[in-house]
């Protein structure tokens, strides 16, 4: 017997619904079939592993995920899945497995199980329909499976602009799939890719996109200028599209360096009238961001938590806070404020009150 662990599955305090994991589907699919072993999904709260032959402990989470002892105790225990792999897709030994196409009977089984348990629970009921497709595995296309018209369809890459994506999203679309869905956020390097990717029809609005361009600040402005009407058209408040704030770099100074050309950028942006927003990427394991809290701050405040230069929006009774009690965030902006005089307008600038060709800098 074979055990396969969702581990975000188990821990998520979403309440929405969740994605069941393609590797694990494919895991139980191909044991099934080509070696008629059975699997199942195996419990974090489970510590008799001795009777699995192999446990696959999976998870896409940005770190690596707390295993619970058991499991560390264990000498049959394969991980697998992005947490694991610094966010790079590993592809199976067995590249068959890859091939393989995913099925989730066996998150119906989990499902049915909760069931009987009187565990109400529709985490991934409505999705099981849908079609789950990793379009790369390391060099290797995979090919497209059989996708069910008004269905949708869940891409798992982590990548999206292999050299012939246009080509494979087309052929996705031409069996009429609902929607085409991303699991991870798009990352747009070029302007270009961005608007190319907007053409795909098909592609969810809902996807988050990440605009990592890196355009010298001296050209932002003629950027802007030629792409502002598509933009606007494109832009919504409800759009996903960020900008984003941190990630790995090798030291303090590239930390607060990116920090102000974000910053610039996004009041760039926001001159312009497009409403893009920003959002904080945590570094990876072993990485430190010292001013991880500071970003924190600024993408709330990018949100629109920060009003009329008041750390406490005016919905929330006041009574509700401590008198001598500062929040984390009221003292990451006073370290700001402290640190960078000249931004001492930036909590209190709104979208519609940025002078149009302003833009932030130290």
């Amino acid at each position: 017997m074979v055990g396969l662990v969702d581990f975000d599955l188990q821990t998520s305090n979403s309440t929405k619904t969740l994605i069941p994991n393609l590797e694990i589907m494919k895991l139980a699919t191909y044991y099934r079939s080509e070696e008629n072993i059975f699997c199942r999904l195996v419990e974090l709260d489970e510590t008799e592993l001795s009777g699995y032959e192999k446990i696959y402990f999976f998870s896409e989470a940005n770190e690596i995920p707390q295993v619970p002892a058991a499991f560390l105790r264990a000498d049959n225990i394969i991980y697998g899945g992005t947490a694991f792999t610094k966010g790079v897709y590993k592809p199976f030994e067995n590249e068959i497995i890859d091939f393989t196409l995913p099925r989730p009977a066996i998150y119906k089984d989990f499902l049915k199980k909760k069931y009987q348990e009187g565990i109400k629970t529709n985490v991934i009921g409505h999705t099981l329909d849908d079609t789950y497709y990793r379009m790369y595995a390391g060099e290797n296309q995979l090919p497209i499976p059989r996708i069910t018209q008004k269905k949708r369809v869940y891409l798992y890459d982590k990548d999206f602009f292999y050299p012939n994506w246009k080509e494979i999203i087309e052929k996705i679309s031409s069996r009429k799939p609902s929607s085409i869905i991303r699991i991870h956020p798009i990352v747009c390097k070029t302007i270009s890719q961005y608007f190319d990717l907007r053409g795909q029809p098909k592609i969810a609005r809902t996807s988050e996109i990440i605009l990592d361009t890196n355009i010298p600040l001296n050209e932002v402005y003629y950027m802007l200028k030629k792409y502002k009407t598509l933009f606007l058209a494109d832009i919504t408040p409800n759009s996903n599209v960020y900008i984003t704030l941190g990630g790995d770099f090798p030291s303090s100074y590239h930390y607060y360096k990116d920090l102000i050309y974000k910053l610039n950028l996004l009041y760039s942006f926001w001159s312009a009238g497009i409403e893009i927003k920003i959002k904080y990427a945590k570094p990876s394991i072993g990485i430190n961001n010292p001013i991880e809290n500071l970003s924190l701050v600024i993408e709330n405040w990018a949100r629109g938590r920060w009003k009329n230069n008041n750390t406490i929006d005016k919905k929330i009774p006041k009574k509700q806070h401590k008198k001598d009690e500062d929040t984390i965030e009221e003292k990451e902006k006073m370290l700001l404020l402290k640190f960078h005089p000249s931004a001492k307008d930036l909590f209190n600038q709104t979208f519609e009150g940025l002078k149009k060709g302003g833009y932030w800098r130290v």
